[in-house]
């Protein structure tokens, strides 16, 4: 059987389970791991399967993203960790944009404390956290349409607000990504990001592993176009492999180690 014919054979298997392990698709196309493997990462690269723990399935499709009531009780360590990691990449002076999102918003909490800093985001929550509690020199609001669910602006009026900075690092937020990019649900999100990465030095996506295979309706960026991913180390192991081909720096953050970090060190 070539490869053209096992990997149709591997999406109808997956469009009737929903997911299937390596064992059972080399049982069923009597070939070995190592075969089975190459096509999981030839459809993976295409978008079309997503590896999971042991096996594959189809990419979760996401219509909507969810309120930010939901997103802060889903994954927090992972978050803390991730953003704290990330807050070391922040240059002496920056200004920073900050898209919105609740990793963001924890890297807004570990950025706080600095002086020298200054900030720019579309995100009600971490502008309110930041206007409270940040010792930086200005704090900005992008302006425009409120997404009132997820507590943040977008659309047009939004883009045009970042395009007027000149922002040093930007670090963005995703509820979908896989290895072709970043990818969300609505027009008015993707011209936030695209201003994001279009009108920054730097460029950085901050994310829990749980995003990777998510996909949405509209593509808003590649992975080639950022800088570095900072995500934890549950990131399936196939996507790190993909990565690891790109001129981007890929990021891990152990979440447990950071836990007894902290603990030692609070």
């Amino acid at each position: 059987m070539i490869p053209l014919e096992r990997q149709r054979q591997i999406l109808r298997v997956l469009q009737e389970r929903g997911t299937a392990s390596v064992s059972e698709l080399r049982d069923l196309l009597a070939v070995s791991h190592m075969t089975v493997r190459r096509d999981i990462a030839a459809l993976e690269e295409l978008g079309r399967v997503v590896s999971v723990s042991g096996g594959v399935s189809l990419p979760q499709r996401l219509v909507l993203d969810d309120p930010h009531t939901t997103k802060e009780l889903i994954h927090p360590d992972e978050k803390a960790a991730a953003a704290e990691r990330a807050a070391q990449l922040v240059e002496e002076g920056d200004l920073v944009l900050l898209d919105a999102g609740t990793t963001t918003l924890a890297l807004a909490r570990a950025l706080a404390h600095r002086s020298d800093l200054a900030f720019v985001t579309n995100d009600l929550a971490i502008a309110t956290f930041l206007s409270e509690h940040a010792q930086g020199r200005d704090l900005y609001l992008a302006g425009g349409r409120v997404d009132r669910a997820n507590l943040s602006t977008e659309g047009v009026q939004v883009a045009e607000a970042i395009a007027g900075f000149n922002i040093d690092i930007a670090f963005l937020s995703t509820s979908s990504f896989d290895l072709r990019g970043l990818s969300v649900p609505t027009e008015a999100k993707k011209v936030v990001k695209r201003a994001a990465l279009d009108h920054s030095d730097r460029s950085v996506l901050l994310t829990d592993s749980s995003k990777y295979g998510r996909v949405a309706a509209l593509r808003a960026a590649g992975l080639v176009e950022l800088d570095a991913i900072v995500t934890d180390t549950a990131l399936a192991q196939s996507a790190q492999d993909g990565i690891a081909q790109l001129d981007v720096e890929l990021i891990l953050v152990d979440v447990a180690e950071h836990q007894r970090t902290r603990k030692v060190h609070p």
